[in-house]
């Protein structure tokens, strides 16, 4: 059972109720630290109240924090992108973050920041490994991790920190494996469009380990956080197989998937590789690296 130390630091976390946020804070809380979340509807003890499209925040506990952790966001993956979505999953990332920009001041012991980003960010481009060097890309995805990072940067420019482009991440509870798993379990599971896609992934507990190593190490800069890439039909077989299930679906066309998402597909069908030798560069250990050694840990038996 994890202690808090009262000569540890105390970490505020943004955008902390969901997937990462929820890991990521046994591992803040397993290794001493204080936990603060902010929320809309603080109703426990470490909330904090903020509304930043309001600009609004509980200042009572901000002299205290030491660590600030930006997750916010609306789920890019759970609705149909209309207009009105496309809106709210920009605004809820810049508004958000710009906000925080603004109370910095009211954190004297704010030691290091921690921007979250995605690894979308690139063109889909097929036979190309992105590094955190290349443009960004034009669609929406791109367009919306620009000007989050823009945001970044102003927090960025009073507070040591960096920015984390997160990858497709692999939880045993919930996320895009939740997802893939509930057709693969039911005999329904397919590759979907041509299978060749790449994508990158992280598991969840590299992900929260690196937070805590970019604390620890103080690293500044942006980076691609991702284990390996894999193609769709490698994770759909590979899931499968320690899934124990068959797996003898056609895969589902692409012309399907667009018309059932929308533009939303693109979180599926685009091809992106990326590399992640920044973040190795500075001294972290991915130990998930292959899609095996992740599903082992959520689905090994005895």
């Amino acid at each position: 059972m994890s202690t808090v130390r009262d000569d540890m630091p105390t970490v505020l976390i943004a955008g902390g109720s969901g997937l990462i946020g929820g890991h990521l804070t046994r591992h803040f809380k397993d290794r001493g630290f204080r936990v603060y979340k902010l929320t809309r509807k603080p109703t426990k003890h470490g909330h904090i109240f903020w509304d930043p499209s309001q600009e609004k925040i509980s200042t009572s506990k901000l002299a205290k924090i030491d660590v600030l952790i930006n997750l916010a966001g609306e789920n890019i993956g759970s609705k149909r992108w209309t207009t009105t979505r496309k809106a709210q999953i920009l605004a809820s990332r810049i508004e958000s973050t710009e906000f925080l920009a603004t109370v910095i001041g009211q954190m004297p012991n704010l030691k290091y920041y921690i921007g979250a980003s995605g690894v979308n960010c690139y063109q889909n481009l097929s036979g190309k490994t992105f590094s955190e060097e290349d443009a960004y890309g034009s669609d929406f995805l791109a367009t919306v991790v620009k000007e989050w990072e823009a945001a970044h940067q102003r927090v960025l420019s009073q507070v040591p920190g960096s920015v984390l482009r997160i990858s497709m991440v692999l939880s045993r509870h919930g996320g895009s494996l939740q997802l893939m798993k509930q057709p693969i379990y039911w005999g329904l599971g397919a590759a979907v469009g041509p299978g060749t896609q790449s994508s990158p992934w992280v598991h969840i507990d590299d992900l929260c380990r690196l937070v805590l190593f970019a604390y620890d190490q103080r690293i500044e800069g942006t980076y691609n956080v991702l284990g390996a890439n894999a193609t769709n039909i490698e994770m759909t077989t590979r899931l499968a197989k320690w899934l124990k299930r068959p797996l003898f679906m056609p895969n589902i066309p692409a012309i399907v998937l667009r018309f059932l998402l929308g533009e939303r597909a693109i979180l599926v069908l685009a091809d992106l590789k990326a590399s992640n030798q920044k973040v190795k560069d500075t001294g972290f250990t991915f130990k998930y690296t292959s899609l095996d050694s992740a599903f082992k840990s959520f689905f090994k038996r005895g």
